[in-house]
């Protein structure tokens, strides 16, 4: 689903802004870096780069003349479909605010009208990209999505029609409420039917994914696949197909010659792990290396390497951070050599959990005699309240929104005075 859609002007000038819930994570502060984003997009190639992911949101954005229409998204969504929604809201925008935008600092007060614009768009491709992550995906032009969705929602006012839905002859589906696993029977079904001989254009099929009570009803349309209905048993073929013909006459007047077809982005999600936890071998090293040799036995030279490297640097509160460093390789090998090493039982992955003392005259003597720099002690001085072992080095760049790499920095630079668990201790709060 879309979250949020900013427009941005070349240069990282933001000129408007929609959220769906209110609350706007894409903002000034990042305007400038999205911004950049799209500039090196555009020296690499249009279709190079044109969706960047993290967390379990992703960016996708379309370029109009110097602006940049970008919407934060679920992770899981098809990037694609959301560059076609994101290409209509451009071209409305253009079209409705032209000659403002050719001010130099137009007001962007102006272009807030804009979000009930937006919210019109986003419902014509309602469901849309909910249907684009497992299935194969027909996308017509959103007024035709919005005239065959409003005709469906009307068949199925009818008590005897629960739901339907649309499947072209090679599998993708157009339009769709029929319950998931109703669209896999239905997909199922559609090859057969569509490879039969019989001169049938309607067929009635009892299906085990259904109620005894109901069934499908198959309906050819001629080059362009299948209208299914589920159906509450009880009337005869001629009545099913009187009820579901208002559907039925829209989709053949409907001209398939601009349909785009989507499949499901297969994207193999990486084995990742959090870099500022600890990895600790969980037999003793010796052993750990011994057996280690077995599992690198079948990489290539550059893995083996890697993950020797890997098995070396175990040991004295070691994040995976330092060890994918000391590995040498690229993030994801060395991820997939920590999970094999998981796997066989010989490494662990914990979280460390930082205990500092007392702020007393012992640990100010201590700060002069390592000579701590001000903008170290000023890190200590936000942390230390967290640093009694109840709180991981994650938690507590979470409260304070100093990031791990620096708390980890400045902590170690503390030596001694710094005890690393690797367990959760409940001591007093500071």
């Amino acid at each position: 689903m879309v979250k949020e859609i900013i427009v941005l002007r070349e240069g990282g000038i933001l000129i408007f802004h929609y959220s769906v819930t209110g609350t706007k994570k894409l903002d000034e502060l990042v305007a400038a870096f999205l911004s950049a984003v799209g500039s090196f997009a555009e020296e690499v190639g249009q279709d190079q780069i044109r969706v960047m992911s993290f967390s379990s949101n992703k960016l996708v954005w379309e370029r109009k003349g110097d602006l940049y229409f970008i919407a934060l998204v679920a992770e899981e969504d098809s990037g694609e479909i959301h560059r076609v929604i994101l290409k209509d809201i451009a071209e409305q925008f253009v079209s409705m605010f032209y000659s403002e935008l050719l001010k130099d600092l137009p007001d962007s007060r102006g272009f807030r009208p804009f979000a009930d614009v937006v919210e019109a768009i986003l419902q014509k491709f309602d469901g849309v990209p909910g249907l684009a992550r497992r299935y194969r995906t027909a996308l017509l032009p959103a007024d035709d999505i919005r005239s065959l969705k409003a005709t469906l929602s009307e068949i199925e006012l009818n008590r005897d029609i629960l739901r339907g839905g649309v499947v072209t002859w090679d599998g993708y589906v157009v339009v769709s409420n029929l319950r998931a696993y109703e669209l896999e029977a239905v997909l199922d079904l559609t090859p057969p039917f569509a490879s039969s001989e019989s001169p049938e254009t309607v067929k009635m099929v009892e299906h085990s994914c259904l109620d005894p009570s109901n069934s499908f009803i198959l309906v050819r349309i001629r080059n362009k696949g299948v209208c299914a209905f589920v159906v509450a048993l009880g009337l005869s073929d001629k009545t099913y197909v009187e009820l579901v013909s208002p559907f039925v006459t829209r989709l053949q007047m409907t001209s398939f010659f601009d349909v785009k077809r989507f499949d499901p982005e297969r994207m193999e999600r990486p084995i990742a792990f959090y870099e500022y936890d600890a990895v600790v071998p969980a037999l003793p090293l010796d052993e750990v290396k011994r057996d280690s040799v077995i599992v690198f036995t079948n990489m290539p030279d550059e893995m083996r390497e890697g993950g020797h490297n890997i098995v070396n640097a175990l040991g004295k509160n070691r994040t995976i951070a330092d060890i994918q460093e000391s590995s040498g390789l690229e993030r994801e090998q060395s991820n997939e050599i920590l999970a094999q090493l998981i796997a066989k039982g010989l490494v662990r992955i914990t979280k460390i959990f930082p205990v500092m003392g007392e702020r007393d005259e012992r640990f100010s003597a201590y700060l002069e005699v390592i000579g701590i720099k001000k903008r170290d002690f000023d890190v200590v001085d936000v942390v230390w309240r967290y640093c009694t072992g109840s709180l991981s080095l994650r938690e507590i760049s979470e409260r304070t929104q100093i990031p791990a790499s620096r708390i980890l920095e400045v902590l170690r630079a503390l030596g001694n005075y710094v005890t690393w668990e690797k367990d959760r201790i409940m001591n007093h709060v500071r």
